[in-house]
């Protein structure tokens, strides 16, 4: 993954641009939206505020999927290590790739858990 460490609160996510000629699986915009993929090296707890609610976050090394508009990117845009970072709203997900896990780790958490696999 990353060696980034960074706390990440609420609803909010911290995602490592992936190019796209990594991923497995690409979407198209049928407005033209550009499309980014992110693997998420960060998250908040879920705790949407607003709404006095948890909501379900993708797990960490999940691959997400976000548009932005070609002359405004989405979320805040920082830099690392020669890498590209973006913290952004689990709203701006479209979708969320698991992340897959070897036999050799922990079982997989049930569907709705936000428990990483222990090293």
């Amino acid at each position: 993954m990353t060696d980034l460490q960074v706390d990440v609160y609420g609803v909010n996510l911290v995602v490592r641009l992936v190019p796209e000629r990594d991923v497995a699986v690409q979407l198209r915009c049928p407005k033209g939206a550009v499309i980014r993929y992110g693997e998420v090296v960060s998250r908040g707890d879920g705790f949407d505020a607003d709404g006095k609610v948890f909501r379900a976050m993708p797990y960490a090394q999940a691959i997400v999927v976000f548009e932005e508009d070609g002359a405004e990117p989405t979320g805040h845009a920082f830099m690392h290590a020669g890498r590209e970072y973006r913290l952004i709203a689990v709203d701006d997900v479209l979708v969320a790739f698991p992340p897959r896990w070897s036999p050799a780790e922990t079982r997989r958490p049930s569907r709705g858990q936000g428990v990483e696999p222990s090293a």
